[in-house]
């Protein structure tokens, strides 16, 4: 979705009124050719003049690296490699789009581009799909070698978006997930019996394994809903953990560490919306959302221990589940018949190539 403005329009109907007035005054049949001439030129503005505006929406905390970082990035870069072609209007904190609404409103042009989690589109674009596992697990010193713009697995996802009419612009590296409760979740045995929130298939999945009840919940009700015990934990970003300050509503968090997979986000645009501007706005676009998701990664990376730390400075009891321990043992025992079940659903080659991008 995008809307064009002629910069020059006064001076083109200027200038074609001039054609046509001298046109008239030439007995010639020409005079009614360049009558023609200057009509069809007035009434086709050239690319060069034409201002796009392109929206872009976001959800949850509108502080978080995910949403802060990668969006100022890009719509400086947009703006200022289109030379002013490209206006970016940007629409944060679910104000346009909520989170488990994306799919449909990039895919209906609702908005042209926005932040969305992969997880939100494992039913219809299977590499997303595949990515959105429990076998999943890139380090944050690994990330941008097995999914970053210039991979094979990054640009096969792109593909696998586009045949949806979607573009991938970005993949950002959110972290492993983490779980906000009222009471301590240390081991996989403490989710028996819990109501726990989830956001997508993957969530849902695991906390079904380790035999709690899954409960979807929007991000911005996360915080109501653990006030008001209508679930007893959350499973969520750390990032969004704190811009929503759940630590005043729950005293304890797990750091999952990679036993739950890796919370994959990016930002999608609109197929139609891309292609609808000039090849050289096209490449502007796309480079500038390669340049801002690694500057984003960067950040969100660097960020994640800090805001560990934070969510105890807030008072909680802080738990990471450390490789070769008894609690991640727990975990990893309860969740490989999992791993398994998942692998299944994908052709065999899909699921080598992101095991083998993660070595």
């Amino acid at each position: 979705m995008y809307h064009l403005v002629s910069e020059r329009f006064f001076c083109l109907i200027q200038s074609a009124a001039t054609r046509i007035v001298g046109a008239l005054h030439t007995r010639r049949s020409g005079g009614w050719m360049g009558i023609a001439a200057s009509l069809f030129i007035l009434s086709t503005p050239s690319h060069a003049d034409q201002i796009y505006t392109l929206r872009l929406a976001s959800w949850g905390a509108p502080t978080a690296p995910q949403v802060a970082e990668f969006v100022s990035v890009f719509k400086d870069e947009v703006e200022k490699g289109s030379n002013g072609r490209i206006s970016v209007q940007t629409f944060p904190a679910g104000s346009v789009v909520n989170e488990r609404a994306v799919p449909s409103a990039i895919q209906s042009g609702v908005v042209d581009i926005s932040l969305t989690t992969m997880g939100s589109w494992s039913s219809i674009v299977p590499t997303a799909g595949a990515l959105n596992t429990v076998f999943f697990q890139p380090t944050a010193e690994n990330f941008d070698k097995v999914i970053g713009p210039d991979t094979a697995l990054f640009k096969d996802l792109d593909a696998d978006m586009a045949s949806h009419g979607v573009r991938l612009l970005a993949a950002l590296y959110n972290g492993p997930v983490v779980v906000v409760s009222k009471a301590p979740l240390k081991t996989a045995d403490d989710f028996k019996g819990k109501t726990v929130r989830v956001f997508d298939r993957l969530t849902a999945e695991i906390v079904q394994s380790l035999g709690g009840a899954p409960s979807t919940i929007e991000v911005a009700d996360v915080y109501p809903a653990l006030q008001r015990g209508a679930v007893q934990a959350a499973i969520g970003g750390l990032e969004g953990a704190i811009g929503l300050k759940e630590y005043e509503v729950g005293k304890y968090l797990l750091a999952t560490n990679g036993q739950f997979g890796l919370l994959l986000t990016g930002y999608v645009m609109n197929k139609k919306s891309l292609e609808n501007l000039p090849p050289d706005l096209q490449k502007v676009v796309l480079e500038s959302g390669y340049k801002a998701s690694r500057l984003a990664t960067t950040a969100m990376i660097a960020a994640y221990d800090k805001e560990l730390q934070q969510m105890q400075d807030h008072g909680m009891t802080v738990t990471k589940l450390e490789p070769n321990t008894p609690d991640q043992k727990s975990f990893a025992d309860k969740l490989a018949s999992l791993a398994k079940t998942q692998e299944a659903r994908f052709p065999q080659e899909l699921v080598r190539q992101v095991l083998d991008a993660q070595h």
